[in-house]
């Protein structure tokens, strides 16, 4: 049995995000990027402004862009120290997508099974 993450479990990991400098996002999932424009290398430099969730949909704001990230029902937020970007291994297993700041900290989007159902979407603000 999974245990999805609570709203104030994923909103705490996000609040640490507040403030920080992008310096990747890799969405890792196959069918995960709903959006073609802007691509996820657009909001690399941008500062988080501000973070939410409601109903497992997380929402970023950043100095430019709005990212959108659903975890549908198994997907959770994990926290990381001091990681760097994922190389492409045929057979590894990796998160769907990975959110990374420019002090080496960051989040995983992950999900239990293969198939995978997070998705991400990224926006120009207006």
């Amino acid at each position: 049995m999974t245990v999805t993450q609570t709203i104030d479990e994923i909103q705490a990991i996000l609040d640490r995000l507040q403030g920080g400098e992008i310096a990747t996002l890799q969405v890792l999932g196959i069918n995960s990027l709903k959006s073609t424009a802007p691509l996820p290398q657009a909001i690399v430099g941008d500062a988080i402004e501000s973070t939410s969730v409601e109903n497992r949909v997380v929402a970023i704001t950043t100095t430019r862009y709005a990212i959108v990230f659903d975890l549908q029902r198994t997907g959770k937020l994990v926290w990381l120290d001091g990681v760097q970007p994922l190389l492409m291994v045929a057979g590894s297993m990796r998160p769907t997508a990975r959110l990374l700041l420019a002090s080496g900290q960051g989040v995983d989007l992950t999900e239990p099974a293969k198939t995978k159902r997070i998705t991400v979407t990224l926006t120009t603000r207006v």
